[in-house]
């Protein structure tokens, strides 16, 4: 047997008692006559159709009352369910969010080291820091996943020459395409490590890898070729 069918229990028997009463009522009736019912005083004839219509009345009205305390408790089972729904598809849509934006973080800090490699790798082979020969095995070591391979060949360098920044600066004067790489390494990195703000592993790692000591390497070249080029710049803008 069903919810359904027990649900309708009280009913059913609400049906066969207040039928039992009607048929006993009229038993009565029966057997008092119209004669002895018309000889009832007012009063006892007020009583007995009180108690006639009384009984029925309260035994329907416990039957609504369950039958209101039963819908109300498949409205609250109901809404109960829907809420637990809701917060699943809350929690989904939340855990779908942050996966999605993991994953687009993840995707743009792979960007961005590609961006920081292909500056590197312009101005390791115009400065020649590494030959041309050699520039499709180092990237080919960036796709295995040494994303520093460019820039290790500057701190390498730069351990045996001390001047390495002047060294640099004085050839990206000259240079524009070396010019071009330095800044967009330089700007590419400040934009990196303030995305990584709320990431401090990853931050600190950054900064104090390899590419952190390219960076400051390469920060210092980038103002030395600034300053250089300054007099040239207001020497220019001046005649203009």
């Amino acid at each position: 047997m069903n919810r359904d069918s027990l649900s309708r229990i009280p009913f059913v028997i609400a049906v066969a008692l207040t039928v039992l009463w009607i048929a006993l009522l009229a038993v009565y009736l029966r057997n008092i006559g119209w004669s002895g019912l018309t000889a009832f005083a007012p009063m006892e004839l007020a009583v007995l159709l009180a108690a006639a219509g009384g009984t029925p009345a309260v035994m329907w009205l416990f039957v609504a009352v369950m039958e209101q305390r039963r819908a109300v408790t498949q409205v609250l089972a109901h809404s109960r369910h829907s809420l637990q729904q809701a917060e699943t598809q809350i929690r989904a849509l939340l855990t779908l969010q942050n996966e999605l934006a993991r994953s687009q973080s993840a995707q743009g800090r792979e960007l961005a080291l590609r961006d920081l490699a292909v500056n590197a790798a312009i101005l390791a082979e115009r400065l020649g820091v590494i030959a041309r020969e050699n520039s499709a095995a180092a990237w080919s070591r960036f796709g295995a996943g040494d994303a520093t391979v460019f820039v290790q060949a500057f701190l390498n360098f730069a351990t045996t020459h001390p001047d390495m920044a002047e060294r640099m600066a004085d050839a990206v004067v000259r240079d524009n395409a070396a010019r071009g790489a330095l800044a967009g390494f330089v700007r590419r990195y400040q934009r990196l490590t303030q995305a990584l703000g709320d990431d401090k592993m990853a931050l600190e790692i950054v900064e104090e890898g390899a590419l952190g000591r390219a960076y400051r390497l390469f920060r210092a070249a980038d103002d030395l070729a600034m300053a250089r080029m300054a007099p040239a710049v207001a020497e220019t803008e001046s005649i203009a």
